[in-house]
Protein backbone atom coordinates (compact mmCIF):
# COMPACT_ATOMS: atom_id res chain seq x y z
CA UNK A 1 0.00 0.00 0.00
CA UNK A 2 1.26 3.48 -0.82
CA UNK A 3 0.56 6.64 1.19
CA UNK A 4 1.13 9.87 -0.71
CA UNK A 5 1.34 13.07 1.32
CA UNK A 6 1.97 16.68 0.38
CA UNK A 7 4.37 17.67 3.16
CA UNK A 8 5.98 20.98 4.19
CA UNK A 9 9.62 20.01 4.11
CA UNK A 10 11.82 17.44 5.81
CA UNK A 11 10.44 17.92 9.32
CA UNK A 12 6.91 17.34 8.13
CA UNK A 13 7.95 14.31 6.06
CA UNK A 14 9.76 12.80 9.05
CA UNK A 15 6.72 13.35 11.30
CA UNK A 16 4.48 11.54 8.81
CA UNK A 17 6.93 8.65 8.58
CA UNK A 18 7.04 8.31 12.38
CA UNK A 19 3.24 8.48 12.64
CA UNK A 20 2.81 5.70 10.09
CA UNK A 21 5.46 3.49 11.69
CA UNK A 22 3.94 3.99 15.15
CA UNK A 23 0.51 2.72 14.11
CA UNK A 24 -0.10 -0.79 15.51
CA UNK A 25 -1.56 -1.97 12.19
CA UNK A 26 1.62 -1.16 10.25
CA UNK A 27 4.50 -3.64 10.05
CA UNK A 28 6.96 -1.61 7.98
CA UNK A 29 7.29 1.82 6.37
CA UNK A 30 9.70 2.48 3.50
CA UNK A 31 10.51 5.93 2.21
CA UNK A 32 9.63 8.68 1.82
CA UNK A 33 10.34 9.07 -1.87
CA UNK A 34 10.15 12.64 -3.13
CA UNK A 35 8.23 13.56 -6.24
CA UNK A 36 10.19 14.58 -9.33
CA UNK A 37 8.17 17.70 -10.16
CA UNK A 38 7.16 18.51 -6.56
CA UNK A 39 9.77 17.61 -3.90
CA UNK A 40 7.24 18.20 -1.11
CA UNK A 41 5.08 15.37 -2.46
CA UNK A 42 6.27 12.28 -0.57
CA UNK A 43 5.33 8.64 -1.19
CA UNK A 44 5.56 6.05 1.61
CA UNK A 45 5.42 2.30 1.00
CA UNK A 46 3.45 0.79 3.88
CA UNK A 47 3.27 -2.92 4.66
CA UNK A 48 0.38 -3.80 6.93
CA UNK A 49 0.66 -6.15 9.90
CA UNK A 50 -2.65 -7.83 8.95
CA UNK A 51 -4.09 -9.52 5.88
CA UNK A 52 -4.49 -6.68 3.35
CA UNK A 53 -7.74 -8.22 2.07
CA UNK A 54 -9.38 -8.59 5.49
CA UNK A 55 -11.98 -6.27 7.00
CA UNK A 56 -9.46 -5.41 9.69
CA UNK A 57 -7.17 -3.97 7.02
CA UNK A 58 -10.00 -1.91 5.50
CA UNK A 59 -10.69 -0.36 8.89
CA UNK A 60 -7.07 0.81 9.00
CA UNK A 61 -7.50 3.15 6.01
CA UNK A 62 -9.33 5.98 7.86
CA UNK A 63 -7.09 5.44 10.90
CA UNK A 64 -3.94 5.92 8.82
CA UNK A 65 -5.42 9.04 7.24
CA UNK A 66 -6.12 10.48 10.69
CA UNK A 67 -2.60 9.63 11.87
CA UNK A 68 -1.07 11.43 8.91
CA UNK A 69 -3.29 14.49 9.39
CA UNK A 70 -2.32 14.73 13.04
CA UNK A 71 1.34 14.43 12.07
CA UNK A 72 0.95 17.25 9.54
CA UNK A 73 -0.80 19.41 12.14
CA UNK A 74 1.87 18.77 14.78
CA UNK A 75 4.61 19.80 12.34
CA UNK A 76 2.83 23.03 11.48
CA UNK A 77 1.30 21.89 8.20
CA UNK A 78 -2.26 21.09 9.16
CA UNK A 79 -3.90 23.46 6.68
CA UNK A 80 -6.05 21.60 4.14
CA UNK A 81 -4.79 18.29 5.54
CA UNK A 82 -7.87 16.53 4.16
CA UNK A 83 -6.77 17.24 0.58
CA UNK A 84 -3.09 16.51 1.18
CA UNK A 85 -3.32 12.82 2.04
CA UNK A 86 -3.87 10.08 -0.55
CA UNK A 87 -3.77 6.32 -0.02
CA UNK A 88 -3.36 3.96 -2.98
CA UNK A 89 -3.21 0.21 -3.36
CA UNK A 90 -5.60 -2.73 -3.39
CA UNK A 91 -6.60 -2.33 0.26
CA UNK A 92 -7.54 1.31 -0.33
CA UNK A 93 -9.50 0.31 -3.46
CA UNK A 94 -11.42 -2.29 -1.47
CA UNK A 95 -12.16 0.29 1.21
CA UNK A 96 -13.48 2.78 -1.37
CA UNK A 97 -15.60 0.06 -2.98
CA UNK A 98 -17.03 -0.84 0.40
CA UNK A 99 -17.92 2.79 1.10
CA UNK A 100 -19.64 3.15 -2.28
CA UNK A 101 -21.57 -0.09 -1.80
CA UNK A 102 -22.77 0.96 1.65
CA UNK A 103 -23.88 4.33 0.30
CA UNK A 104 -25.73 2.64 -2.58
CA UNK A 105 -27.48 0.28 -0.17
CA UNK A 106 -28.65 3.18 2.00
CA UNK A 107 -30.07 4.94 -1.06
CA UNK A 108 -31.21 2.18 -3.42
CA UNK A 109 -32.88 -0.17 -0.91
CA UNK A 110 -35.39 2.41 0.39
CA UNK A 111 -35.92 3.79 -3.12
CA UNK A 112 -36.81 0.38 -4.57
CA UNK A 113 -39.09 -0.43 -1.65
CA UNK A 114 -40.84 2.94 -1.99
CA UNK A 115 -41.34 2.51 -5.75
CA UNK A 116 -42.66 -1.03 -5.41
CA UNK A 117 -44.92 0.02 -2.53
CA UNK A 118 -46.34 2.88 -4.57
CA UNK A 119 -47.08 0.60 -7.52
CA UNK A 120 -48.76 -1.96 -5.25
CA UNK A 121 -50.94 0.67 -3.58
CA UNK A 122 -52.01 2.11 -6.93
CA UNK A 123 -52.70 -1.31 -8.45
CA UNK A 124 -54.30 -3.07 -5.48
CA UNK A 125 -55.77 0.00 -3.74
CA UNK A 126 -54.79 -1.59 -0.45
CA UNK A 127 -52.19 -0.22 1.93
CA UNK A 128 -52.23 -3.38 4.05
CA UNK A 129 -51.58 -5.67 1.08
CA UNK A 130 -48.72 -3.48 -0.12
CA UNK A 131 -47.07 -3.65 3.30
CA UNK A 132 -47.25 -7.41 3.79
CA UNK A 133 -46.31 -8.18 0.18
CA UNK A 134 -43.20 -6.00 0.49
CA UNK A 135 -42.41 -7.66 3.83
CA UNK A 136 -42.55 -11.13 2.24
CA UNK A 137 -40.11 -10.07 -0.48
CA UNK A 138 -37.66 -8.59 2.02
CA UNK A 139 -37.91 -11.75 4.15
CA UNK A 140 -37.31 -13.92 1.08
CA UNK A 141 -34.30 -11.83 0.11
CA UNK A 142 -32.73 -12.03 3.56
CA UNK A 143 -33.35 -15.78 3.66
CA UNK A 144 -31.75 -16.21 0.23
CA UNK A 145 -28.76 -14.14 1.33
CA UNK A 146 -28.28 -16.24 4.46
CA UNK A 147 -28.81 -19.56 2.70
CA UNK A 148 -26.57 -18.44 -0.15
CA UNK A 149 -23.80 -17.61 2.33
CA UNK A 150 -24.05 -21.10 3.82
CA UNK A 151 -23.73 -22.67 0.38
CA UNK A 152 -20.93 -20.37 -0.77
CA UNK A 153 -18.93 -20.63 2.44
CA UNK A 154 -19.42 -24.22 3.56
CA UNK A 155 -19.89 -25.99 0.22
CA UNK A 156 -17.89 -23.85 -2.21
CA UNK A 157 -15.23 -22.67 0.24
CA UNK A 158 -15.59 -18.91 -0.30
CA UNK A 159 -14.54 -16.62 2.53
CA UNK A 160 -16.80 -13.64 1.73
CA UNK A 161 -19.58 -12.35 -0.48
CA UNK A 162 -18.61 -9.44 -2.71
CA UNK A 163 -20.25 -6.19 -1.66
CA UNK A 164 -21.98 -5.53 -4.98
CA UNK A 165 -23.77 -8.90 -4.76
CA UNK A 166 -25.89 -7.68 -1.84
CA UNK A 167 -27.33 -4.83 -3.91
CA UNK A 168 -27.64 -6.72 -7.22
CA UNK A 169 -29.39 -9.67 -5.59
CA UNK A 170 -31.88 -7.34 -3.89
CA UNK A 171 -32.75 -5.62 -7.17
CA UNK A 172 -33.34 -8.96 -8.91
CA UNK A 173 -35.26 -10.63 -6.10
CA UNK A 174 -37.39 -7.59 -5.23
CA UNK A 175 -38.56 -7.26 -8.83
CA UNK A 176 -39.13 -10.98 -9.38
CA UNK A 177 -40.73 -11.56 -5.99
CA UNK A 178 -43.25 -8.76 -6.35
CA UNK A 179 -44.04 -9.90 -9.86
CA UNK A 180 -45.03 -13.34 -8.54
CA UNK A 181 -46.89 -11.81 -5.59
CA UNK A 182 -48.92 -9.48 -7.79
CA UNK A 183 -49.85 -12.39 -10.06
CA UNK A 184 -51.12 -14.46 -7.12
CA UNK A 185 -52.86 -11.70 -5.21
CA UNK A 186 -54.55 -10.37 -8.34
CA UNK A 187 -56.14 -13.76 -8.92
CA UNK A 188 -57.25 -13.94 -5.27
CA UNK A 189 -58.61 -10.38 -5.44
CA UNK A 190 -60.61 -11.18 -8.57
CA UNK A 191 -62.13 -14.39 -7.22
CA UNK A 192 -63.00 -12.84 -3.87
CA UNK A 193 -65.64 -10.75 -5.65
CA UNK A 194 -67.87 -13.82 -5.97
CA UNK A 195 -66.43 -16.33 -3.49
CA UNK A 196 -65.69 -16.41 0.24
CA UNK A 197 -62.08 -15.43 0.91
CA UNK A 198 -60.93 -18.95 1.80
CA UNK A 199 -62.30 -20.34 -1.46
CA UNK A 200 -60.88 -17.39 -3.39
CA UNK A 201 -57.40 -18.04 -1.97
CA UNK A 202 -57.66 -21.74 -2.77
CA UNK A 203 -58.71 -21.16 -6.37
CA UNK A 204 -56.33 -18.24 -6.88
CA UNK A 205 -53.29 -20.20 -5.74
CA UNK A 206 -54.35 -23.20 -7.77
CA UNK A 207 -54.92 -21.15 -10.90
CA UNK A 208 -51.53 -19.41 -10.80
CA UNK A 209 -49.52 -22.29 -9.34
CA UNK A 210 -48.54 -24.00 -12.59
CA UNK A 211 -47.46 -20.80 -14.36
CA UNK A 212 -45.43 -19.46 -11.45
CA UNK A 213 -43.82 -22.81 -10.68
CA UNK A 214 -42.76 -23.28 -14.30
CA UNK A 215 -41.45 -19.72 -14.56
CA UNK A 216 -39.64 -20.01 -11.23
CA UNK A 217 -37.92 -23.27 -12.16
CA UNK A 218 -36.80 -21.90 -15.53
CA UNK A 219 -35.53 -18.66 -13.99
CA UNK A 220 -33.77 -20.44 -11.12
CA UNK A 221 -32.13 -22.80 -13.60
CA UNK A 222 -30.98 -19.85 -15.70
CA UNK A 223 -29.28 -18.20 -12.74
CA UNK A 224 -27.92 -21.54 -11.51
CA UNK A 225 -25.99 -21.86 -14.78
CA UNK A 226 -23.90 -18.89 -13.58
CA UNK A 227 -22.45 -21.14 -10.84
CA UNK A 228 -20.46 -22.95 -13.53
CA UNK A 229 -18.68 -19.74 -14.53
CA UNK A 230 -15.06 -19.24 -13.40
CA UNK A 231 -15.82 -15.64 -12.36
CA UNK A 232 -16.50 -15.53 -8.61
CA UNK A 233 -18.96 -12.62 -8.75
CA UNK A 234 -21.17 -14.39 -11.31
CA UNK A 235 -21.03 -17.60 -9.31
CA UNK A 236 -22.12 -15.82 -6.13
CA UNK A 237 -25.02 -13.93 -7.70
CA UNK A 238 -26.11 -17.11 -9.48
CA UNK A 239 -26.32 -19.06 -6.21
CA UNK A 240 -28.09 -16.34 -4.21
CA UNK A 241 -30.63 -15.34 -6.88
CA UNK A 242 -31.40 -18.95 -7.80
CA UNK A 243 -32.08 -19.76 -4.14
CA UNK A 244 -34.19 -16.62 -3.77
CA UNK A 245 -36.31 -17.50 -6.80
CA UNK A 246 -36.87 -21.02 -5.47
CA UNK A 247 -37.91 -19.64 -2.08
CA UNK A 248 -40.38 -17.28 -3.76
CA UNK A 249 -41.71 -20.02 -5.99
CA UNK A 250 -42.18 -22.81 -3.45
CA UNK A 251 -42.61 -21.05 -0.09
CA UNK A 252 -43.60 -17.40 -0.37
CA UNK A 253 -46.06 -17.64 -3.25
CA UNK A 254 -47.95 -20.85 -2.36
CA UNK A 255 -47.84 -20.62 1.46
CA UNK A 256 -46.80 -17.32 3.03
CA UNK A 257 -48.80 -14.84 0.93
CA UNK A 258 -52.06 -16.89 0.99
CA UNK A 259 -51.67 -17.52 4.73
CA UNK A 260 -51.21 -13.84 5.51
CA UNK A 261 -54.19 -12.94 3.32
CA UNK A 262 -56.41 -15.40 5.19
CA UNK A 263 -55.15 -14.30 8.60
CA UNK A 264 -55.79 -10.64 7.85
CA UNK A 265 -59.21 -11.27 6.31
CA UNK A 266 -61.00 -8.00 5.53
CA UNK A 267 -58.01 -6.04 6.76
CA UNK A 268 -55.98 -7.41 3.83
CA UNK A 269 -58.10 -5.21 1.52
CA UNK A 270 -57.92 -2.03 3.63
CA UNK A 271 -58.74 0.70 2.75
CA UNK A 272 -60.00 -0.34 -0.69
CA UNK A 273 -62.68 -2.99 -0.66
CA UNK A 274 -64.66 -3.08 2.55
CA UNK A 275 -67.38 -5.56 1.49
CA UNK A 276 -65.88 -9.01 1.57
CA UNK A 277 -67.16 -12.48 2.34
CA UNK A 278 -64.78 -14.15 4.76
Amino acid sequence: MKVIVETDGEASAAAVSQALAAHPGVAQVTGPQAGQSNPDLRAYDVRLAVNPYAMEALRLIPELRDSVRRALASSGGGEDAEARVRIAGLTAELYDTKQVNERDIRVVFPLIIALIGTLLIVYLRSLTAALYLIATVVLSYLSALGLGWLVLHHLLGMDAIQGTIVLCAFVFLAALGEDYNIFVISSIWDKSRRLPLREAVKEGVGETGGVITSAGLILAGTFAVLTTMPIQMLMQIGVIVALGVLLDTFLVRPFLVPALTLLLGRRAFWPGRRQLRV
